[in-house]
């Protein structure tokens, strides 16, 4: 051997030098990585069952953890109510059948602590399940930058990461509190004189019974988990996303794909590739798929209709491996249209109203259209379409200006290409064949927009010549606020606390004015 040559110099003439020993590394990475696939896997299987009883008890169904806080708290006014008096019906009907005499006072508080356990318990499953699925994120980043892929360093990552984390520290604290209000009600039930009614255990309890749940309700985050192929996609906004839209769908949808599911998805589409049709290319399919996906949702498009359109692309074998997939089937892609509609539903409106404009005519050769949301939470989305009837490509000047959001001033420098001749071409054809072209040579334009204060705002959009001569424009009035349920939970929670506060403050003002002498 070569290497052996080497290093022949270090040892006699005599001797004999073994070879280097052979290692099967392929086979060992092989055999880790099936391991690691395989730990994921078995996790993902436990998560399977934790976000099921999640969605029975805590996220949704009976909501237990915003209930249960709730009756505590009325349980508590009805034994204080009860201080120092026994009703008959306690008397004469509950004490005979309890095997334990017990005043009405100290069974309701035992019956509150009853429910703070249970609660305790919600909790801790939430706190297993963020947990789990914390873990499964790490081993599932792990397992992809083992294979070469540079996925830590995808835009969003880091915001993932941090939203997870954030989650799981809101419900520890959460859970603390409550724990906190579990072991000071046990304790006042145990060494307190209810007769007196003045516990400082009790008022502790109550305090920090408050204080978690209105700890809950102002930071109440949306759930998440790795068990569903889109299981992540409420961990994940946009940090970045195109101005100029070449494939609108799929530039608007993609942005709102977690990188997960992104990774998932590229692999797919390239294991596919070999069954598109000559001609056509993936991304060319990508953007098809989702208008048609899209058209057929809103009702302007059947199953047949829907199926003939993709099969122009790829054969109808391969369209039904394609909605069959265990993990990106078709109702993969509908809630990835669905979350866009979500996030960004002015582009969708405006979709919608060029739709109709293009079955009633268009009168002028500019048509301009642009649309944001009328209530913006966070984020403002803006999207603007512009559209050239003329025979000629024309260059135009696109401006949005406001003083309340940021940037103030955007301009973009647009080339909007002649579709006049398309446009007489594809008349006599089917709206499916019209639509998805002419969305292909309309300039659309994406802007972020970020609120400077809370109230009523105002966004100016102007389209100019190059000779900055006003050819059209908009102004648009937002309001800057959360939505009525966002404000009023947020409000319930403030409540809470300052009730919170007010509760472990109030017997120990008195010891302080004590000691002040006052």
């Amino acid at each position: 051997m070569d290497e052996v040559d080497d290093f022949e110099s270090l040892y006699d003439e005599g001797s004999v030098v073994p070879s280097a020993p052979t290692f099967d590394t392929k086979r060992e990475n092989i055999n880790h990585k099936n391991h690691d696939l395989e730990n994921i896997e078995r996790l993902q299987e436990y998560e399977r069952n934790l976000v099921r009883l999640d969605r029975l008890f805590i996220s949704r169904g009976a909501r237990f953890v915003l209930i249960i806080p709730i009756l505590v708290i009325i349980l508590y006014g009805f034994a204080e109510s009860f201080t120092g008096s026994e009703p008959d019906w306690w008397v004469n009907h509950v004490l005979p059948v309890i095997p334990f005499e017990i005043t009405i006072e100290v069974g309701l508080y035992y019956l509150a602590f009853f429910f703070i356990v249970a609660d305790l318990g919600l909790l801790g499953l939430l706190l297993l399940l963020l947990s789990l699925t914390r873990r499964i994120f790490n081993l599932q980043s792990d397992y992809l930058t083992k294979t070469g892929l540079t996925f830590k360093s995808a835009h969003g990552y880091a915001e993932m990461k941090e939203t997870i984390e954030g989650s799981f520290r809101q419900v520890i604290a959460t859970t603390f509190l409550m724990f906190l209000s579990g072991i000071f009600l046990f304790s006042s039930l145990q060494f307190s004189d209810f007769v007196s009614g003045n516990s400082v255990l009790l008022s502790f309890s109550t305090g920090f019974l408050l204080s978690g749940h209105g700890v809950h309700m102002v930071s109440n985050r949306s759930r998440f988990n790795t068990c569903e192929t889109w299981g992540m996609l409420d961990s994940f906004s946009p940090p970045i996303h195109p101005a100029l839209l070449k494939r609108p769908f799929s530039d608007v949808i993609s942005a709102h794909v977690d990188p997960l599911l992104s990774v998932r998805i590229s692999e797919y589409l390239r294991s596919i590739q070999h069954s598109v049709n000559i001609g056509n290319n993936i991304p060319e399919l990508q953007e098809k798929l989702l208008h048609l996906l899209h058209l057929r949702r809103a009702g302007y498009l059947d199953e047949e209709d829907f199926r003939s359109e993709l099969g122009l692309m790829m054969p109808l074998e391969s369209i039904d491996e394609l909605f069959r997939h265990p993990e990106l089937g078709e109702e993969t892609w509908e809630r990835l249209i669905i979350r866009a509609r979500e996030r960004c539903a002015s582009f969708f409106r405006l979709h919608d109203r060029l739709r109709m404009k293009l079955d009633t005519g268009l009168n002028h050769d500019i048509w301009f259209d642009v649309d944001m949301e009328n209530l913006v939470v966070g984020q403002a989305n803006l999207f603007a379409y512009v559209l050239n009837k003329g025979s000629e490509p024309i260059n135009l000047i696109l401006k949005i200006q406001t003083p309340d959001f940021r940037p103030s001033e955007c301009v973009y420098k647009l080339k909007v290409n002649s579709c006049s001749e398309l446009l007489d071409e594809i008349d006599n054809n089917s709206f499916v064949q019209k639509l998805p072209q002419i969305i292909k040579s309309t300039e659309i334009v994406w802007q972020s927009l970020l609120p400077e204060e809370t109230g009523e705002a105002t966004v100016t959009i102007r389209l100019e010549d190059e000779d900055g001569n006003l050819l059209s424009g908009r102004v648009l009035t937002v309001q800057n606020r959360a939505d009525l349920f966002t404000r009023l939970r947020i409000s319930i929670g403030a409540i809470f606390l300052v009730g919170a506060g007010i509760a472990i403050v109030s017997p120990i003002l008195p010891l302080f004015t004590s000691l002040l002498g006052l």
